[in-house]
């Protein structure tokens, strides 16, 4: 493995950020049943993904996955600069938080969940 360096701390961040993306073997993520639904109205009087994406706040996380989910909510999956897993959901109509659930992640203890839910 000549020129390969092995990161334990991206791999970490890597493994779980793709476990709450994907939905599978972690609960830390909304499940199926806690589907969120924002809005019906065309996407035509949607807010831009960009005003949204200020609201979020993007630069404070190292990285940060964006998409409208089946609910017609903008959707954001990021990992805050200490670690800690971040999924929020946010109304495209009005860029109002609707979900926020953050999974702090320390190598020492049992990670610890914080939820709110505004609706």
């Amino acid at each position: 493995m000549t020129g390969t360096v092995f990161r334990p701390r991206r791999a970490a961040v890597r493994l779980v950020l793709g476990m709450v993306c994907a939905g599978g073997g972690v609960a830390w993520g909304s499940s199926p049943a806690e589907k969120v639904v924002c809005t019906q109205a065309p996407r035509s009087a949607w807010i831009s993904e960009a005003r949204v994406r200020a609201a979020f706040g993007t630069e404070d996380f190292s990285l940060v996955k964006f998409k409208v989910s089946r609910g017609n909510c903008y959707e954001f999956y990021a990992i805050a600069r200490d670690g800690s897993v971040v999924e929020a959901y946010y109304d495209p109509t009005t860029g109002e938080r609707v979900r926020y659930n953050r999974v702090a992640v320390q190598r020492t203890e049992t990670p610890r969940y914080e939820s709110s839910r505004t609706r």
